[in-house]
């Protein structure tokens, strides 16, 4: 049988728009009957947006998928349940005011992962699994997605057993504070998620293992809403006879002026760059380049010279990208402390 519909006129008193019954009636008699199953009874379907919901298959899905949750959520917060039921009225205001299936559906993702949420917790559960050499943490959750990796090193004396200590410290304390930033974010929303997903991603870009020390490049990107997420470099050295980590400054002399010379030798190196070639007195890169400490944090001592990584907004604008140098042993001759790289 063909489906049919009734155009609504001023004397129905509904609330919506003649034009958009029209055009849903002219599409739906060009339509074959769909037997769908929505969460509301289809032959009562007066309004336009509920007709939609009847006649598509993934909108009746998600609308089942939402009175099951919202149920959930109902049962969940017991006797203060007023608040949960204008939240609902005002999000049904917002769906009906939709002219198209995939606003409609947008609509109903949005309140699903809101009532996800609420009834299933905020982060999700969380999955460990150690593998030869490293660590991978993973949790889910309606609205946010965690994933670590990083190195387990190979040894059971005292030193490495508290370098792999440091090494999950570090990378554990970032997740906490990932998770309390979202957290603090759902509160100030009354436990509603506005915008898209927030993620963060934990990963070792290298691992080397010298004779006195191991260097390990963590790299986080994490993106919390806007335009773009943000990615970082970490270095972590830790001494291989305590498993400690070595401050940047550690790595060389203590009466040496090794900031002005990792300057010079810096900014000497991306002036022969793009972008830099055409500007080399950009103060932003003069400014980025400075012997100054908090410049060079990401120290990444290697098998063949010295990497030293400059983080976002460092030396340029975002769209430049992360920028890094090698610095040859040859070039810092007199300045490296002979306790991690002497003979």
């Amino acid at each position: 049988m063909p489906a049919t519909c009734t155009v609504m006129t001023p004397q129905h008193r509904q609330p919506h728009s003649t034009w958009l019954g029209a055009v849903l009636c002219g599409a739906l008699s060009l339509l074959p009957t769909v037997t769908t199953a929505a969460s509301f009874d289809c032959s009562q379907a007066a309004h336009p947006v509920e007709q939609l919901i009847c006649n598509e298959a993934e909108l009746s899905s998600l609308d089942q998928r939402l009175a099951t949750l919202y149920q959930q959520a109902r049962e969940k917060v017991g006797a203060d349940i007023k608040p949960l039921q204008a939240q609902q009225r005002d999000w049904l205001t917002e769906r009906n005011a939709c002219d198209t299936s995939e606003c409609v559906a947008e609509a109903y993702r949005q309140r699903i992962a809101a009532l996800e949420i609420r009834v299933e917790g905020p982060l999700g559960p969380i999955t460990e699994r150690k593998e030869a050499g490293w660590v991978e943490i993973i949790q889910q959750g309606p609205q946010i997605e965690l994933k670590a990796r990083y190195p387990h090193l190979s040894g059971e004396d005292t030193a490495t057993l508290a370098a792999n200590r440091r090494i999950a410290a570090r990378v554990r304390q970032q997740l906490d504070d990932f998770r309390t930033s979202y957290l603090e974010f759902l509160f100030d929303n009354q436990g509603e998620h506005l915008g898209p997903p927030w993620a963060m991603e934990i990963d070792f870009a290298s691992l080397y293992s010298g004779p006195r020390f191991w260097t390990i490049d963590l790299t986080t990107y994490s993106y919390t809403g806007g335009a773009h997420g943000a990615f970082d470099h970490q270095a972590l050295v830790l001494g291989r006879d305590h498993g400690e980590r070595l401050a940047p400054a550690e790595l060389f002399r203590p009466d040496s002026d090794w900031l002005q010379r990792l300057a010079e030798l810096s900014l000497a190196k991306l002036s022969a760059r793009e972008p830099f070639s055409a500007d080399s007195d950009d103060d932003w890169l003069r400014e980025g380049t400075a012997p100054k400490a908090e410049n060079y944090q990401v120290l990444l001592p290697l098998a063949d010279g010295l990497k030293v990584i400059f983080g976002q907004y460092q030396i340029g604008p975002y769209a430049i990208g992360i920028f890094d140098v090698m610095l040859g042993y040859d070039e810092l001759v007199g300045l490296l402390n002979p306790a991690w790289f002497g003979p």
